[in-house]
């Protein structure tokens, strides 16, 4: 028996009994997963780390390169940050743990839907640590930001929506998207409204000022 197989057909059928999703198709490499993509243009994708090579990862990139309005939530069995990391980077917008209930899981995926990101705050520590290398003492996480997600932290803190952040800037509501999960990622935030919070703490957030290029 092919126990992968098995495994797959059962959370597909977890992931219908969900009523606000439904599966339009189901792959077991990568290949067949980017055909899918061209087909069916979901909005979400759901995948274990074993997907592809590189642990999945080149499968992220992939889907990340050809489809950037996909929203990528990892399945993973690992909860080591260097893991989490490597699927950031290669295009995650949500990490999760295998062992995590069904309810849970819903909720993850509603969050990514909605707000584009989702990683519990422990787990966004320890990424923000190994992203920046090591913050010191002193240091403040919006070193991490570029120019760009400057601007835009800026921008939610003054309430805009999505669409008139876009047209500021002259990008589509789907690359302030893109941003703001990076921004979550960073930042160690759960959706935008922490995120504004967190903005308005931070007196020396400035729309012209940068730590990256």
């Amino acid at each position: 028996m092919d126990t992968e197989r098995l495994v797959a057909e059962g959370f597909r059928n977890l992931l219908q009994s969900f009523k606000e999703f439904s599966v339009v198709a189901v792959a077991h490499d990568e290949a067949t997963a980017l055909r899918q993509l061209g087909r069916h243009h979901p909005h979400l994708v759901v995948m274990g780390p074993g997907a592809g090579g590189n642990g999945g990862m080149d499968t992220a990139r992939a889907i990340r390169q050809t489809s950037r309005h996909v929203r990528i939530i990892v399945l993973a069995s690992s909860r080591q940050p260097i893991h989490m990391r490597e699927a950031f980077v290669a295009g995650a917008n949500a990490y999760l743990s295998r062992d995590i209930d069904a309810q849970e899981l819903r909720d993850t995926l509603l969050t990514v839907h909605r707000e584009g990101v989702a990683l519990s705050a422990a787990a966004a520590g320890q990424v923000l640590e190994l992203v920046s290398g090591g913050l010191s003492r002193d240091a403040s996480p919006l070193d991490l930001l570029t120019r760009r997600e400057r601007e835009i932290l800026f921008l939610v803190a003054d309430d805009q929506e999505t669409h008139h952040i876009a047209a500021r800037l002259g990008i589509t509501p789907k690359t302030v998207r893109n941003y703001l999960s990076r921004i979550y990622a960073k930042l160690g935030t759960r959706n935008r409204l922490q995120t504004a919070l967190y903005a308005l703490r931070c007196p020396e957030l400035h729309p012209q000022s940068a730590a990256k290029t």
